[in-house]
């Protein structure tokens, strides 16, 4: 989990942050390469979720399709599939739940990738081996470094897995809805709804 600079090396010396035509990544290319691939396996996050919603319209659907990808935000596609499934899965309360748990996994997740793509990028002399992350609304005045956050490489690696894990679930949970063998006497949904990630968010 990424670290405050603060608490890592408070006495980084220069630190630089967010200067327009500085290229971060290209002075670490190692970790470029493992941000990239942290942010790329949110698309397979937002992948498996239009097929979720789409599977509960019953299948392949132009329009379902349609539907989910003219929401604006993740914050609408999860609502969305929220109430479908509130309606599809009215009488299976179980499986709601483990979906709820799984789209509760989904907007933690959501927030590690934020970061990646929103907040603005920097490094230090001092930490040859990271890149240096910071929420641009506490840059406005002078840089307050316990709000500068210090990247390495198992940080992004530990958010592309956290996404792959994800999607596992959600590939779970679409063979459930379709009925698959593989659920037969519920063991796919008990599978996943032992899973700790699942089981937090359940109780």
């Amino acid at each position: 989990m990424p670290q405050p600079l603060s608490r890592v090396t408070p006495e980084a010396g220069i630190v630089v942050i967010g200067n327009a035509g500085d290229r971060v990544l290209a002075r670490h290319p190692d970790l470029a390469v493992l941000a990239i691939e942290a942010i790329a396996s949110w698309s397979n996050v937002e992948s498996f979720m239009l097929g979720l919603f789409v599977e509960l319209f019953g299948g392949h659907n132009s329009l379902a399709t349609e539907v989910f990808l003219s929401l604006d935000g993740q914050a609408a596609k999860s609502a969305a599939i929220n109430v479908a499934a509130a309606s599809v899965l009215k009488d299976r309360d179980a499986e709601l739940r483990v979906l709820r748990a799984i789209l509760a996994i989904a907007k933690t997740n959501e927030k590690d990738r934020n970061k990646l793509a929103h907040w603005t990028w920097g490094d230090s002399p001092n930490l040859p081996d990271a890149v240096l992350l910071v929420d641009p609304r506490t840059t406005v005045h002078e840089l307050d470094r316990s709000y500068v956050y210090v990247y390495r490489a198992q940080d992004f690696i530990a958010i592309t897995q956290a996404n792959d894990r994800l999607c596992g679930y959600g590939l779970s949970f679409r063979l459930i809805l379709r009925g698959h063998m593989a659920n037969r006497d519920g063991s796919l949904l008990a599978e996943l709804a032992a899973e700790q990630e699942i089981q937090e968010r359940l109780r």
